[in-house]
């Protein structure tokens, strides 16, 4: 039993120890590239002037600290939000340029489709710029790919 108490109270008085250690480590506050206040449990990059200042204990926060960290924290929440924002307006705004592309894409396909399905003679240029009329094994593959470019551009 006294052993176990011994066994405690060294186990108490460690802890107590890093508590202590803990409550004396230091902060880094240095001046980035855009003028703005950097803090850190890390030193700067070398070459990098700053102050260190000592790490506050959860009791030995002044109110005035508790406020300028309050102040701080509102504005970090304050930046987060609007990149929030920013970032879905981007999204909704290029899910909303791929759909218009989608349709455009399905107007065409079905245009192709219709063409091709005609009678009238299809013309196309080749490699060289120069017109070809389309013969009928060739229309046939072309109204395979239009057909394909249909189902998949107007059936999402």
């Amino acid at each position: 039993m006294l052993k176990r108490t011994l066994l405690c109270m060294a186990l108490v008085g460690s802890c107590g120890l890093m508590v202590n250690t803990q409550a004396q480590q230091f902060i880094y506050k240095w001046t980035d590239d855009q003028g703005q206040p950097q803090y850190s449990e890390l030193p700067p990059p070398s070459g990098i002037p700053y102050e260190t200042v000592r790490k506050p204990g959860g009791a030995a926060l002044g109110a005035e600290a508790g406020r300028d960290l309050t102040k701080e924290q509102e504005e970090l929440a304050q930046k987060l939000a609007e990149e929030e924002a920013k970032t879905q307006e981007q999204q909704e705004q290029a899910k909303k340029e791929a759909e218009d592309q989608r349709t455009k894409n399905c107007e065409i396909a079905k245009k192709n489709v219709e063409v091709l399905q005609g009678d009238r003679p299809v013309v196309r240029a080749d490699a060289k710029g120069n017109k070809v009329t389309l013969n009928a094994e060739d229309r046939a593959t072309e109204l395979q790919k239009a057909q394909k470019d249909q189902d998949y551009f107007c059936n999402p």
